[in-house]
């Protein structure tokens, strides 16, 4: 199965195999595009580079799926290695990915039927359930937060403890996603208010490039980011990394598969083909870094050493498709208590372990 490529929510029709081949043919595609979709919908492309005279395959069929995904990062390789590897298309599913700014924004996506599955923060899916939306959380896939904080290369902020003292603006994605809540968190581990507004102001930028914008033009002191974005831009001495969240805050699921209940009720089948595929994905990861760092190259349009790199500051445990109560607890907790969430969710109804193997599902809930 071919996966269709949308990659900003502005653009909500998903590009076809022949209009991309038709496209490309015109001179209409440029090559950071033409690597990210060929490298999915089929095109062979090696390092970056198309190689000539490849041809689209013939269409298949099978249940199109479509996922709200963010902005292209490490974290979502599970999703960007199972569609390069046909590991979807194994199990009778073709993805058509549309990217967002957040993880409120994927939210949204699910909840009003527009797409069936996001790839979100669970904060953003527990914020979902309290407003009375039927979220449910269906996976995990990365059970670390992956998200960092930077500032300019040349920045006077050597160390998170410059912080102190000092009034500064710190940008995060959209609103009670993982990135708002772990500056949060952040922020407290090292002393500092994080409510105190005379000390610290959170701009909600939108996407890691985005957020880059943001603290390069000065309108943020620290902004959040993830790999391999920090490694890119630490590899143009443009940036610089201040701390990376696994430094001060252990237990996180950075990311939760969304569905809604009525696309449970109505799609099981469809669902657990799905997640099927996206286990398997998850544990090919894994175990094939240098692989995976070629299709998280070819995705991002980035040179594979870098991709490379970042893959190698990941401990291969954190890929997993689990859940794990008590650190979906410490999530739900700091959400309350940036007031974010008024109360802990009701985890019988959030979470829905059924499509998971037995031996990723966690008792406790």
């Amino acid at each position: 199965m071919r996966a269709k490529i949308v990659y900003k929510e502005d653009k909500r029709k998903a590009m076809s195999e022949e209009n991309f081949w038709e496209r490309f043919n015109e001179g209409k595609i440029d090559r950071r595009t033409f690597v990210r979709v060929a490298s999915l919908l089929g095109g062979a492309a090696v390092f970056g580079l198309p190689l000539l005279g490849c041809q689209p395959a013939a269409p298949q069929q099978g249940y199109e799926m479509k996922v709200a995904v963010p902005g292209s990062m490490l974290q979502v390789s599970g999703v960007y290695s199972g569609d390069n590897r046909k590991l979807f298309g194994q199990e009778g599913i073709t993805n058509a990915l549309t990217e967002f700014a957040g993880g409120s924004d994927q939210v949204r996506a699910v909840v009003t039927g527009g797409y069936p599955l996001g790839v979100i923060s669970p904060t953003a899916a527990m914020s979902a359930l309290e407003a009375g939306e039927a979220a449910r959380l269906i996976s995990g896939g990365y059970n670390a937060s992956g998200v960092g904080f930077i500032v300019k290369a040349d920045s006077a902020i050597k160390k998170p403890e410059d912080l102190k003292g000092k009034k500064f603006k710190i940008s995060y994605s959209r609103p009670n996603s993982n990135s708002h809540i772990v500056a949060f968190l952040g922020l407290q581990k090292l002393g500092i208010d994080s409510n105190d507004k005379n000390q610290v102001e959170f701009i909600a930028a939108g996407s890691t490039a985005d957020s880059w914008t943001a603290v390069n033009t000065g309108l943020v002191d620290v902004g959040w980011s993830t790999e391999p974005t920090i490694s890119v831009l630490e590899s143009k001495k443009e940036g610089r990394l201040l701390w990376m969240t696994p430094d001060l805050v252990k237990e996180w699921v950075d990311v939760g598969i969304m569905t809604n209940q009525g696309f449970v009720d109505s799609h099981p089948k469809e669902l657990k083909s799905w997640m099927n595929a996206y286990v398997k994905a998850t544990d090919w990861v894994k175990n094939n870094y240098g692989e995976a760092a070629k299709d998280l190259a070819q995705v991002l349009g980035i040179d594979v050493s870098v991709a490379q790199l970042a893959m190698n500051k990941v401990p291969k445990e954190l890929w997993s498709n689990a859940m794990p109560k008590k650190s979906m607890e410490v999530m739900a907790k700091a959400s309350v208590d940036f007031k974010l969430l008024k109360a802990m969710p009701d985890w019988k109804v959030l979470v829905n372990q059924s499509f998971l193997p037995d031996n990723l599902k966690d008792p406790s809930y």
